[in-house]
């Protein structure tokens, strides 16, 4: 999704598979993959967050997926539209990185480095153990979620034609 003029949509989906619900966005990003429209990209983030400020440097929209930690009931889906705003710290989980979400999105806000709409998706989790598979209601909630975006970026897609 580098080079190139300004444009186009991104779907970053980040977490890691391997630690229970924190693999809710690369399980909607496999749902999704195969299901976009033309100049939609996916990608998935594992490691440092500070890769999200390239990888989106190009895009118009970027739509972000991740997991976050417990505040209401595991499986919620939030939305959070971060353009004018700014992410509230505590909505991420906390990252084994020295930048987490929140982090990496100020940063990119600070250095005049964000995309023109970001949109934020969070799915509460209810376990993050290494080795564990995504909780049910977690699990239930990646199939609402990656139809949510579908419908998102659909009308996103429209809109530009327009």
């Amino acid at each position: 999704m580098s080079g190139g003029a300004r444009g186009g949509l991104l779907v970053a989906a980040i977490g890691n598979r391997d630690r229970g619900d924190d693999g809710a966005g690369p399980a909607i990003a496999r749902r999704l993959r195969g299901r976009l429209p033309a100049g939609v990209g996916v990608m998935e983030f594992g490691g440092d967050m500070i890769e999200l400020i390239d990888a989106w440097a190009n895009a118009a929209t970027v739509i972000l997926v991740d997991a976050s930690n417990p505040a209401d009931e595991a499986g919620r889906i939030r939305r959070l539209d971060l353009a004018a705003s700014p992410m509230p710290v505590d909505a991420s989980r906390c990252s084994t990185h020295a930048f987490g979400l929140a982090e990496t999105i100020e940063l990119a806000r600070a250095l005049g480095q964000l995309p023109p709409r970001l949109i934020v998706y969070l799915v509460e989790g209810a376990q993050f153990d290494t080795g564990a598979p995504l909780s049910p209601p977690v699990a239930e909630a990646v199939e609402r979620g990656a139809e949510t975006i579908l419908a998102e970026i659909s009308r996103l897609v429209s809109v530009a034609q327009e």
